[in-house]
């Protein structure tokens, strides 16, 4: 009897110390579920995008097995998955890598092209998909000279794009790596494409993000607009998210930090819900989808800890989309240091959040 009572008591006391250890976190979170799971040929997905149709574009650039080149996809609002675009390989690399993308006042689609990874050298390019009918019929380069392209939004006739990380040779030695927004007219590039002056020097340049995450030393990543045409961009390394302000006249005014610390240690892909009034932010290093709302309150909608996403976990979120109230989710899995996320793995999955109404 004695025996039984310590064991008793030696269990209790086991799920005490359990339910202490749980995080507070967990409590009130929404739990993903599998929208759907990608074939080879989109091994690492990564941005999406809206189209005028009610077709997602997803990019996938395939960095974690580039024996299938990047190439865009279509989900239909049936949730078919179709390939939308096979995009032209860089000259020099020979290989190409879709992140942002988003549509133009021109009805084109136009698709950052990450070289980050296959060279040192300003070889990223923003490509301009010809639509014609709701159809992709061609491709050619817009700008280039980008370091690491990265998020793309139009907003009138401008279009935004995020160069990750701005020194020429990475990791570089400072304290602190700088990266910028790109700001470009749809005719500088209309009649041929622009070539960007580099590191940052070039006058497109309208806002700098400074991170000093030497681990994680990519800064302006994700873009987004609210309602009153403030721009919203992650740094990526830090966890900032930045409001950026702009005059009647278009310049930027303001340059602040809007949400940081908390649960949120990372801005990836960003995605502005006018309906509900808040930035979701993709949180890569937690695994987690934070929301902020426009005064900069933080609030952790879903998180989970290292997982193959097979049952539409979120396994390494890179970006978001709001279609109804449905929060999509890409799941990058394309594991680097300091990442709650430790490897990549079959399946290829996207995840779902059902919103409240």
């Amino acid at each position: 009897m004695r025996v039984t009572k310590t064991i008793n008591r030696t269990c209790l006391m086991l799920v005490c110390v359990v339910l202490l250890a749980t995080p507070a976190l967990a409590e009130g979170l929404k739990k993903p579920a599998l929208f759907m799971t990608l074939p080879d040929q989109c091994n690492t997905p990564d941005g999406m995008t809206l189209a005028p149709d009610g077709n997602i574009i997803l990019s996938c650039p395939n960095y974690n097995n580039d024996k299938f080149p990047g190439i865009l996809m279509m989900i239909t609002p049936g949730n078919e998955l179709k390939e939308y675009f096979r995009l032209p390989m860089h000259p020099g690399t020979g290989k190409v890598g879709p992140m942002g993308l988003d549509f133009g006042p021109d009805g084109n689609l136009y698709v950052a092209d990450n070289q980050c990874f296959n060279t040192s050298l300003y070889k990223s390019r923003l490509l301009r998909v010809r639509v014609e009918n709701g159809k992709p019929v061609g491709c050619e380069v817009a700008v280039y000279g980008f370091k690491v392209a990265n998020a793309v939004i139009w907003r009138g006739d401008y279009v935004y794009v995020s160069d990750s990380v701005q020194n020429v040779t990475w990791p570089a030695s400072e304290s602190h790596f700088p990266s910028c927004i790109y700001r470009i007219h749809v005719k500088e590039f209309a009649e041929k494409p622009l070539e960007l002056q580099p590191a940052g020097l070039d006058p497109h340049c309208i806002a700098r993000v400074y991170t000093r995450n030497r681990q994680l030393a990519f800064g302006a990543d994700g873009l987004t607009f609210d309602d009153e045409g403030n721009l919203y961009c992650g740094n990526f390394g830090d966890g900032l998210l930045h409001k950026i302000s702009f005059d009647a006249d278009g310049k930027v005014v303001s340059n602040t930090v809007l949400a940081s610390g908390g649960p949120m240690k990372c801005c990836d892909g960003l995605f502005y819900d006018s309906k509900r009034k808040v930035i979701f932010v993709s949180d890569s290093v937690m695994n987690a989808v934070q929301m902020v709302d426009l005064k900069g309150n933080i609030t952790t909608l879903a998180q989970n800890g290292d997982t193959d996403g097979a049952d539409g976990s979120i396994d390494q979120v890179c970006e978001v989309l709001v279609r109804g109230d449905e929060l999509i989710i890409v799941n990058m899995d394309f594991p680097f240091p300091g990442l709650t996320n430790t490897k990549h793995e079959k399946p290829y999955t996207l995840s779902v959040v059902k919103l409240d109404r």
